[in-house]
């Protein structure tokens, strides 16, 4: 398995390319760093900040830090880039760490704006995730949180063949296994 953090890999799905971010992808992300319906359901467990932003130059200094974290290793943060846009509308990160159980769980934070919090959409996204990010990130199981009022989300998760489960994290995860 080719090393993710030597070369980041791209994916596609009929509506999405999920790729390294970058800080072309600053003004598309701001639109969705603001949004204060989608800032509900980001997911900022045990990070330093809750991802909020209503400025070009703090959007700017956080895909700064997404691929200074890439450089070292820690996550990969992936720009969600809608095709029919050549713009990117929110991203995917995923990290993985061996839990209590000896099992290498990974988490999975997906942001999206608000108007792509729908089914369809969030099946694409979770559905490539779910394929690829197993053998990629050499992990037994993926979590991914959906907080109670992500209806949407969490109903496509189970669909998907998550399902409700604990971690570390926090709480509000759904799990899926290899």
């Amino acid at each position: 398995m080719q090393n993710p953090y030597k070369i980041c890999p791209t994916f596609e799905t009929e509506t999405f390319i999920l790729r390294l971010v970058s800080e072309e992808d600053s003004e598309g992300l701001l639109k969705c760093y603001s949004d204060n319906k989608a800032q509900k359901i980001f997911n900022c467990d045990r990070c330093t900040g809750d991802f909020c932003m209503y400025t070009i130059e703090d959007m700017l200094q956080c895909i700064r830090a997404w691929l200074d974290a890439y450089s070292q290793q820690e996550f990969i943060r992936f720009a969600i880039i809608d095709k029919s846009l050549c713009k990117a509308i929110g991203t995917v990160e995923m990290f993985g760490y061996v839990g209590k159980c000896k099992n290498k769980t990974g988490i999975l934070r997906v942001d999206v704006s608000s108007e792509y919090e729908i089914e369809n959409n969030l099946n694409e996204i979770f559905s490539v995730c779910n394929e690829n990010f197993f053998n990629l990130f050499e992990v037994d199981i993926i979590a991914t949180k959906a907080i109670p009022e992500a209806v949407e989300r969490w109903q496509t998760l189970l669909k998907l063949g998550f399902s409700e489960g604990k971690v570390y994290e926090g709480e509000h995860y759904y799990l899926s296994s290899k």
